[in-house]
């Protein structure tokens, strides 16, 4: 028992309105491919449509992120290799251990200052690396000057890496 009763053919699209809906519908995809997507995803604005709307922009810090991410991950990797070390042979006889007090941290009379200066071609990139203990601070700021320059602070160490800021200058 059916409640609905059966359409009949003039209710029915015919074959031309399915393949005209069909046509419409594959050139708004393309469109939108195009216009929208190709522009904030990968950079790529064959129109320049991506550009007056502020997408290729958004396309191209997405592109420079994920190669930096690449870079990042390729460098994490060949850390990690370089930080496997050889176990001791087995039958070298008892190992003496002594504990070593941690050293105390002396307050800095005055806090370091320094100044680097930096020049990036378009589309270089360069990575400026403090080394310091656990715990320790390191105040910055830094100037773009003619020109955009897309930025990540964060810290590694210990098989760990913390985020803790970035964007766009």
């Amino acid at each position: 028992m059916y409640n609905i009763a059966k359409p009949t053919p003039d209710d029915l699209p015919t074959s031309k309105q399915l393949l005209r809906s069909t046509l419409i519908a594959l050139v708004t995809a393309i469109a939108i491919l195009f216009t929208v997507v190709l522009p904030s995803e990968y950079a790529i604005d064959p129109t320049g449509i991506g550009r007056m709307l502020g997408l290729t922009e958004m396309g191209e810090i997405k592109t420079q992120l994920a190669e930096e991410a690449a870079i990042d991950a390729s460098m994490d990797a060949a850390a990690a290799r370089a930080a496997v070390q050889p176990a001791a042979p087995l039958g070298t006889g008892a190992s003496s251990v002594t504990a070593q007090p941690a050293p105390i941290p002396l307050p800095a009379a005055d806090s370091w200052r320094d100044e680097m200066q930096v020049v990036l071609t378009p589309g270089q990139g360069t990575e400026i690396k403090l080394v310091m203990q656990a715990g320790e601070r390191a105040e910055f700021s830094w100037v773009a000057q003619g020109g955009v320059v897309n930025f990540d602070t964060h810290g590694d160490g210990g098989g760990q890496s913390i985020s803790y800021e970035k964007g766009r200058s």
